[in-house]
């Protein structure tokens, strides 16, 4: 009996070792706070929409995010698409929450009460867009103010939408409404 009992002991024991050694902790765990860099290029479509149109898509538009302080808490966002242009937005904000990073660059735009012209908060940054005109099938480019209404990325970088607007004409308050998103232009219209 005695021998069987020690014999017991010894096996519980050799298996405890074995449960301590599979819930060790790696010797280097990433910690929740470390940082891990957003920087690159990364394609995928916008959703474009405004007053008149509320599905204008574009596929294969790029974003390359530019980390622009050591510490990667400040970026440049430069966006490039065929359909609504390119422009780069300078000195964005990086911060990281529990389930995402999120960029932001906060602008509260104004229209004049003449609506000859819209003035903003802050420095400005400005897209080159296309304007395409069907009748003489001409395109020229023409700069619009352009703002960061909202950005988040997974932290898995495996999913994100970077929202934009541009202030075109001040007369009608007309705003181009882009929205940056991973993966490709969907089959259907979002909301059907």
């Amino acid at each position: 009996m005695a021998f069987a009992l020690l014999l017991s002991t010894g096996f519980v024991s050799s298996c405890s070792d074995g449960d301590d050694n599979g819930s060790q902790l790696p010797e280097n765990p990433t910690s929740p706070t470390e940082t891990v860099t957003v920087a690159g290029v990364y394609g995928g479509w916008t959703l474009g929409s405004n007053e008149y149109a509320g599905f204008i898509p574009s596929d294969n538009d790029t974003l390359t995010i530019t980390l622009t302080n050591q510490e990667g808490t400040l970026c440049d966002l430069s966006y490039k698409s065929d359909t609504w242009g390119m422009a780069t937005l300078k000195g964005v904000a990086v911060s990281r929450n529990d389930t995402a990073y999120v960029f932001s660059k906060p602008v509260t735009p104004t229209i004049r009460e003449d609506h000859s012209a819209w003035d903003f908060s802050a420095d400005v940054d400005s897209i080159a867009m296309p304007n395409r005109n069907p009748q003489a099938g001409t395109v020229a480019i023409k700069n619009y103010p352009f703002t960061l209404v909202a950005g988040t990325m997974s932290l898995d970088k495996g999913s994100w939408q970077f929202d934009f607007k541009a202030y075109l004409v001040p007369r009608s308050e007309h705003i181009q409404m882009m929205s940056f998103r991973n993966g490709h232009v969907p089959s259907t219209q979002p909301g059907q």
